[in-house]
């Protein structure tokens, strides 16, 4: 990055300052007598050489070599967690402590002010207060919002540390930096437009484009399969604006959360369908397999697909479907929480390594669609540590949400193995304590829940 260009005095002044201060010694950067190779890539040898020197300041900070790990190193070394912009000048804290956007939406239709996401979370505490806000109230605001763990005896400070760090660990979404991470490709470890001016000045980041990013977060819940990542892309592009991307094939019922699944359906009555199959849609689902040479059902429940296929007509008990997929997707959810729960770190290790892994290529591109949401065109990905935090999002939220279904649809549906079934569950579950072969155990799962699957039809028949 040359110091004429486009560069505020401010970032001129906060370059000059970084490379020449002691916590960066030894750190790879191209100079000459007017400007700074501040920018490089991570595949350059300037980009290598920054990774191996943030490596060794992570072994220096005791910092774990795992997701995220490149932030936490230079955010730790930055001397005064402050930056300017490159473009504006305008200074703002490289601390999770400014509010994204659904918390600007909340705050200001709750309180009734025009806040923005230049103002931080400390602002937002002083302008309640000068509004009249009791102070207790807006306490328990922000622990009800962020989900802590926390009281009001605590101070203000306490309070919106905990917010902040919660955020900054990747729990919650409602504050972000003023700078994004960008290690090894800036010199300091972020992003040269603050967040003031980036989503002008950097395309990718442009609210339209953003908006393509919003993930479906059933599909995650649901252990979707299916190409998750252009699922989420697609159903949020400009072919499905003013109308509401649907499901053909509800998610919660065992569908794969694919574009080619997908349609426009106007908001109202895509609220009012829910997970209601209908005849119609199923004869949609069969010609969308034809079609594209795929399964529109996840794998745990194709033989009561076929059987709904197979006995379709327009005088079908369609509720009766929905009771069988729904009723086999409670069944499998169950036997992953008992893999979690009986194997542990060896259970999860099974798990993600067979069913969330092979999904992570997927993640590594961009696409293009036509109007069936076939793919048109995919091009690879630039690879950042906030890439990999997507990914690592749709492992973190597929196993809470294990969890979470066992605690809250078995205590509404009461479904359980039966002392049979927990025989084999049981195989299942030593065998990956016992570190077997992945593909036998999956032999033995496949076969279980194809098991599961004929004992409902059976039932229905």
């Amino acid at each position: 990055m040359s110091t004429k260009k486009n560069c505020s005095p401010k970032f001129v002044e906060y370059m000059n300052f970084i490379v020449n201060h002691p916590n960066y010694k030894g750190l790879a950067i191209n100079k000459t007598d007017d400007s700074y190779g501040w920018v490089t890539t991570k595949k350059s040898d300037i980009g290598k050489r920054r990774l191996e020197w943030a490596n060794k300041k992570a072994k220096e900070l005791n910092i774990k070599q795992k997701p995220g790990y490149l932030r936490k190193v230079m955010f730790k070394v930055h001397p005064t967690k402050m930056k300017p912009c490159q473009i504006c000048g305008k200074v703002l804290s490289l601390n999770y402590i400014y509010l994204n956007k659904p918390f600007v939406n909340l705050l200001n239709k709750k309180f009734n002010y025009n806040f923005n996401e230049l103002d931080s979370i400390y602002d937002v505490a002083d302008i309640l207060k000068r509004k009249g806000v009791n102070e207790d109230l807006i306490k328990k605001y922000f622990i009800s919002l962020f989900k802590l763990n926390n009281d009001c005896d605590n101070s203000m400070d306490i309070i919106i540390k905990e917010c902040i760090q919660k955020c900054s660990d990747g729990f919650s979404k409602y504050l972000g930096p003023g700078a994004m991470s960008n290690f090894p490709d800036r010199f300091d470890g972020f992003h040269s437009y603050n967040r003031c001016c980036r989503s002008k000045e950097d395309t990718g980041r442009s609210k339209e484009n953003l908006s393509t990013y919003n993930k479906d977060r059933r599909a995650y819940e649901y252990w979707s399969d299916g190409n998750i990542f252009a699922a989420n892309k697609f159903m949020k592009s400009n072919f499905f604006r003013g109308t509401s991307a649907d499901h053909i094939g509800p998610i919660s019922l065992g569908f794969i959360h694919d574009p080619r699944q997908l349609r426009k359906l106007n908001k109202k009555d895509n609220s009012a369908k829910r997970d209601r199959l209908q005849y119609n849609d199923i004869i949609e689902l069969e010609k969308i397999e034809d079609i594209n040479n795929i399964c529109v059902i996840n794998w745990y429940s194709d033989l009561i697909w076929e059987f709904i296929k197979k006995n379709l007509d327009k005088s079908s008990d369609l509720e009766l479907f929905r009771k069988m997929l729904k009723t086999n997707l409670h069944y499998y959810m169950e036997l992953l929480w008992h893999i979690i729960n009986k194997c542990n770190d060896k259970g999860i290790k099974f798990l993600t390594k067979k069913f969330l892994e092979p999904k992570y290529r997927d993640f590594k591109f961009d696409y293009e669609f036509n109007n069936l949401g076939q793919i048109i065109n995919k091009y690879p990905r630039h690879e950042t540590d906030a890439s990999h935090k997507e990914f690592d999002r749709f492992v973190r939220i597929s196993f809470e949400s294990v969890k979470k279904f066992h605690e809250k649809e078995n205590r509404k549906t009461n479904i359980k193995f039966s002392p049979e079934q927990m025989v084999t569950v049981n195989l299942i579950c030593e065998m990956i304590n016992d570190d077997n072969n992945d593909e036998l155990i999956f032999d033995v799962m496949k076969e279980f829940v194809s098991s599961i699957e004929l004992n409902i039809i059976k039932a229905k028949e």
